[in-house]
């Protein structure tokens, strides 16, 4: 679901925040010396908190988002520490995060608000606030980027707004918003196979030549592949493997990560070249994992946030609940 295109030498070289005994000959000095560095398996977020998504910025930088407040929280993915970075001047809530180094601009899913946001991480200022439809009519749940727009979800009807965007990643003048259909094999009816939360559209990546849009169906378990022009869905045929619970996900060449949030496992699916079909070729789970709702990558590592929706369930408030982000191999 969400892409960093600058990737550090460190991690990419020497694995998962790993340290490396070994450097290679010819990496230059001072990449050797942070090469021996370990990042933390944990990274703890403010008491209370209650994130939903999280994105990799520019360099080791990290944004994890509150569902209850609208906060965003900025960490070191290196280093461990963070802080709440940006408060919303209104009540709101921030589900996915999407991040695009052009504008180094941040795309909130506003949830309930029925609206996104666009954040300019290097001042802090909301850029334009989208309202997508009415608000407590509809979800809107992930957000992805392309080089010519981001795709907005909504988890109660059958639509993604997309949001055009100049070469350079800015938004255009005027703002343009487009409501897509989505059609084709796109189902609304729930999978009596999968408990039903009453959420269809969730998670949502991009192929890196923007030609398709992978959507996650957390209440059938199912993933398709979308046209981000017309909205016409393809259903991914994974040889009969149901997803239940499927939460963000996170495309990586033709490797499709699924997070299914109840279940603490994160799927890994090897699709083929069409971007149509594929296999479950593993599942990722850790000790740590307390129902992980989206995932980023650094490298060879993802990053999963834990919702905690366990002790921490959707629609109340809980100051005295811990959260954090764990980092696993993929």
């Amino acid at each position: 679901m969400k892409k960093l295109f600058l990737i550090s030498m460190v991690v990419l070289l020497f694995g998962c925040g790993e340290e490396s005994l070994t450097p290679a000959e010819g990496i230059p000095e001072s990449t050797k010396s942070t090469s021996l560095m370990i990042f933390p398996e944990i990274l703890q977020l403010p008491n209370g908190f209650q994130p939903e998504g999280i994105v990799i910025g520019n360099s080791h930088q990290f944004y994890v988002g509150s569902i209850v407040t609208g906060n965003i929280y900025k960490g070191d993915i290196q280093t461990g520490e963070g802080e709440i970075f940006i408060t919303p001047p209104f009540q709101s809530q921030a589900g996915g995060l999407a991040f695009d180094p052009r504008s180094s601009y941040l795309f909130v899913a506003n949830g309930m608000m029925g609206a996104g946001s666009v954040i300019n991480t290097q001042t802090g200022e909301i850029v334009h606030s989208l309202n997508f439809t009415t608000p407590g009519t509809a979800f809107i749940n992930d957000v992805t980027v392309t080089s010519s727009a981001a795709y907005f979800t909504n988890s109660f009807a059958p639509v993604i707004y997309k949001v055009l965007l100049e070469k350079n990643g800015q938004l255009t003048n005027p703002v343009q918003v487009m409501q897509i259909n989505l059609s084709g094999e796109f189902s609304t009816i729930p999978n009596p196979m999968v408990p039903h939360l009453g959420v269809f559209s969730n998670g949502i990546d991009a192929s890196p030549n923007g030609k398709f849009l992978l959507v996650a169906s957390t209440d059938r378990g199912e993933i398709y592949r979308v046209d981000p022009n017309t909205g016409e869905a393809v259903l991914l045929d994974l040889g009969g493997t149901l997803l239940p619970l499927a939460d963000g996900i996170l495309l990586d060449g033709k490797t499709l990560f699924v997070v299914q949030n109840l279940l603490n496992v994160v799927a890994v699916i090897e699709l083929n070249d069409e971007l149509d079909s594929g296999s479950l070729a593993k599942t990722i789970t850790s000790l740590d994992f307390g129902i992980p709702t989206t995932i980023a990558e650094f490298g060879n590592c993802l990053y999963a946030v834990n919702a905690h929706f366990d002790l921490a369930p959707p629609g109340g408030i809980y100051p005295d609940v811990e959260f954090e982000v764990v980092r696993v191999s993929k």
